[in-house]
């Protein structure tokens, strides 16, 4: 690799990329019956590159089994499973997914990597 040089973008002028929704975490609030709630900012339309882990590859990356997992390329900060706050969501194909963990090579080549995985259907809202 070439640090500086957004690999990513440059993949994207030959292979396809795709429109995801993000709902980036934004904190914790209480609601009318008292509970704390997890709240997100306001969907935002992403483009990154959406493709399967691998099977194979779960129990190398430690990975539960009977989850779906997908690897997720893209040029926007996500930000996964920390202490103190929670994932961010990715809407896609009509599927919700939680950031599982991110590997940060925005600081270097303009993009991120995160493992998504799938939670359901993604809410009609």
């Amino acid at each position: 690799m070439i640090p500086g040089v957004n690999l990513l973008n440059i993949a994207f002028g030959a292979i396809a990329s795709q429109s995801l929704t993000w709902r980036q975490y934004a904190g914790r609030s209480e609601n009318a019956l008292g509970q704390f709630v997890t709240t997100y900012a306001e969907p935002v339309t992403i483009r990154g590159s959406w493709q399967p882990v691998q099977r194979d590859q779960y129990a190398e990356m430690g990975l539960d089994e009977s989850k779906s997992y997908f690897n997720l390329y893209t040029s926007h900060p996500l930000r996964g499973v920390e202490e103190g706050r929670a994932p961010d969501l990715i809407d896609y194909a009509g599927r919700r997914y939680s950031v599982h963990g991110v590997t940060p090579w925005a600081g270097m080549d303009g993009w991120n990597h995160a493992v998504c995985v799938e939670l359901g259907a993604a809410p009609n809202d």
